[in-house]
């Protein structure tokens, strides 16, 4: 495929934060936007930034045939979409990033076998089928252990922490969903991520390992750099560097991982898109993982990360509406990132960059905000 200059169209698949800030980026770069448009963003700060909108839904394949005809790359930010139907369009159009990726990371178990292939180490599991699996498993890994369906995409209220045999008798009439996973729970860790960039040639690039707290399956917080020390640093990022050799995907992917106080390192899962904790690299870094990932699907020049500043980064809810604005009158040196991605649901970011870590995080403490 040719090179894909500004003035041309990325389509764009997905409807979330990572969709609008794909979008956002595109535009500061000069390209034109396409995407679908769910009724659930309609007349949202993403909608406003499309020059070519087409109503309907992600796994319509009539409506992304219409985006594959007005775009010269397409790329998607939805993890959860059909491979099936990626596989089809990728034979008629332009998608880097490709489907295959997604029968891996769509399914925890093919994810699992995919880095035990690697010699990755990842958190003891067993693959649960019916009650009596439940309990021949938890011999093994032990308790506190989750239990969780073998497919992603189902909310956190289908998931199961048991703790102690007590809660089996709860759970175990609660596999509705087939096959589940049982996994050990990996206690005091530090859950840190990478973001990686893939290019076409091959080329392989890590950005700087990011350290990230979530609350409830959100996240909450993420700082870079992590606080680590170098070892470690570099064991993800051969780690990262192995993953994105075997990985069958063009363009910048995430990898999560634990880190326990005797400093063992367990890959928790891979990210198919941009990922939200990248978002903190957005004002530290020298480029954005979105810039990075444009220019990738773009085949454009690609080049080393290098961190500008230190920064911590915090989700911004709508509860936290009125103290965030107080803050944008009184802290210049703050970015704020306040959109609407869909209709019913405010979703912002704010990111404090400086030398250090610690003064950021007090500076928050102060503010209410962490």
């Amino acid at each position: 495929m040719p090179v894909i200059y500004p003035g041309q169209t990325i389509g764009i698949i997905g409807n979330d934060q990572r969709a609008y800030m794909l979008a956002l980026k595109a535009k500061e770069m000069g390209y034109r936007v396409a995407a679908i448009v769910t009724p659930q963003i309609q007349n949202t700060a993403f909608t406003s930034l499309i020059d070519c909108q087409i109503d309907g839904e992600l796994n319509d394949y009539q409506k992304l045939s219409q985006l594959g005809e007005v775009s010269q790359v397409l790329t998607y930010t939805n993890e959860l979409l059909d491979e099936a139907l990626l596989e089809q369009l990728a034979q008629q159009y332009y998608l880097p990033q490709g489907s295959n990726v997604l029968s891996v990371t769509q399914d925890r178990y093919l994810e699992k076998v995919f880095l035990n292939d690697l010699n990755i180490n990842i958190p003891p599991f067993a693959t649960i089928v019916d009650v009596d699996d439940i309990y021949q498993a938890i011999e093994s890994i032990g308790y506190p252990c989750i239990l969780k369906p073998i497919q992603k995409g189902y909310g956190k209220q289908y998931q199961r922490f048991i703790q102690q045999p007590s809660d089996l008798e709860k759970d175990a009439a609660s596999l509705k969903l087939g096959t589940y996973i049982l996994e050990s729970w990996i206690p005091d860790a530090q859950e840190l991520s990478v973001m990686v960039v893939k290019c076409k040639t091959g080329q392989i690039v890590t950005l700087p390992v990011i350290e990230n707290e979530f609350d409830d399956h959100r996240l909450k917080m993420s700082l870079v750099p992590a606080r680590i020390n170098q070892d470690v640093a570099t064991e993800i990022n051969r780690l990262a560097h192995l993953i994105g050799d075997k990985l069958d995907y063009i363009g910048v992917f995430g990898v999560e991982f634990f880190l326990t106080p005797d400093m063992n390192i367990y890959v928790k899962r891979i990210i198919p898109t941009p990922h939200a904790t990248g978002d903190v690299l957005s004002h530290t870094l020298n480029f954005s993982q979105y810039e990075y990932h444009l220019k990738v699907i773009c085949q454009l020049a690609v080049g080393p990360a290098r961190l500008n500043s230190a920064g911590m980064m915090l989700g911004v809810q709508e509860r936290q509406r009125s103290l965030i604005q107080t803050q944008m009158k009184i802290k210049p040196d703050w970015y704020f990132n306040l959109h609407t991605v869909t209709a019913d649901q405010q979703i912002g970011l704010v990111t404090a960059t400086g030398q250090t870590i610690q003064p950021l995080i007090a500076n928050f403490e102060a503010a209410d905000l962490y």
